[in-house]
């Protein structure tokens, strides 16, 4: 398996420019695994600096969430919140730290790397010796981000970030080849900046018969996505992207089989801040009960949409016939 790397240019301003450039990228791979920053000099001011970028990242979040009143924005918003205030920042070495979450270390402290250490920064200059140590340590799949751009990370076996972005252009095409097998076209899904809520209502009918299946494309395509992290993809592609990885959501939010948080995590993990009630994490209450939903399904002829719903309620021990249910936000 292959090691990746990005040459990149801080487009943060101010005396804290690298710390927030790095914070920014972080965010968009934080949950991919654990990350390293490598600083040849003092490690204390990258990550006094780093986390003083991330705190104001959160606040950034917590902003976002406020100014929402989609459940499915708020749900993530939520999640990211509750993780950036669970991450834990050291200087110290993996094996003294191995519960935290980013390393600030020098190049000589790379003899343990954590495996699921996904991604390294490296904002000063080191010699070969030292590209060597950690070209060695990086996992199958990780990225290099280089901020000194002083090593040619080629002759080191190194292939570039836009290697990972192409490998995404050809799941997303995957993606899309199943989904037109069972009518479901992302495009006709996203009406501007919203949901086709009709839309997105029937492909989850449809899909929930195939749930398993479904699932499986889906888990190919958000790991693609996550280790191309972050990419610059036009506002109609994302939202694309986007429909998709909430439809997988959905799915594993109505199909007790096949649920986990695992999209929460892309569609962009605390069990405290999860919304337990499938029911209610897939709508958002304006006053129909699970009851009446279920009926306005069946008649539209959403009959697994409407089975899913109604089991969900079933298994929460949840009376139907008077439970007040949620509809969707547009996105």
């Amino acid at each position: 398996m292959a090691v990746y790397f990005e040459q990149r240019i801080s487009s943060a301003r101010g005396t804290d420019s690298v710390a927030a450039d790095v914070m920014r990228h972080l965010h968009a791979r934080q949950h991919l695994g654990k990350a390293i920053v490598l600083c040849e000099g003092n490690p204390v001011v990258m990550l006094s600096a780093s986390r003083k970028q991330w705190l104001k990242l959160a606040r950034s979040i917590q902003k976002q969430r406020a100014s929402t009143l989609n459940a499915d924005k708020i749900l993530k918003y939520t999640h990211t919140i509750a993780r950036m205030q669970r991450m834990r920042f050291t200087m110290k070495h993996p094996l003294e730290r191995p519960d935290a979450d980013i390393y600030f270390l020098r190049p000589s402290q790379l003899d343990t790397i954590p495996a699921n250490c996904f991604t390294f920064y490296l904002v000063q200059h080191i010699g070969s010796t030292h590209a060597h140590t950690v070209v060695a340590g990086m996992p199958a799949d990780s990225l290099l981000v280089d901020y000194d751009h002083s090593v040619i990370w080629k002759t080191y076996g190194l292939l570039p970030k836009k290697q990972l972005e192409a490998h995404v252009a050809e799941q997303w095409q995957i993606m899309q080849d199943f989904l037109r097998k069972y009518d479901v076209h992302p495009k006709k899904l996203v009406q501007g900046k919203n949901t086709n809520v009709d839309a997105m209502d029937d492909a989850l009918d449809t899909l929930l018969g195939i749930g398993h299946r479904f699932i499986q494309a889906a888990n190919v395509f958000q790991r693609a996505l996550e280790l191309a992290r972050p990419l610059r993809i036009s506002a109609d592609i994302r939202s694309q992207y986007d429909t998709v990885i909430l439809l997988a959501h959905r799915v594993q939010a109505l199909a007790s089989s096949t649920y986990s948080q695992r999209f929460l995590e892309s569609y962009f993990e605390d069990d405290t801040f999860f919304l337990y009630d499938r029911v209610r994490e897939y709508l958002l209450a304006y006053g129909e009960t699970v009851a009446q939903v279920v009926a306005r399904h069946k008649a539209s002829g959403r009959n697994s949409l409407a089975r899913a719903i109604s089991n969900a309620a079933f298994l929460r021990g949840t009376d139907t016939s008077s439970l007040p249910v949620l509809k969707w936000d547009a996105l």
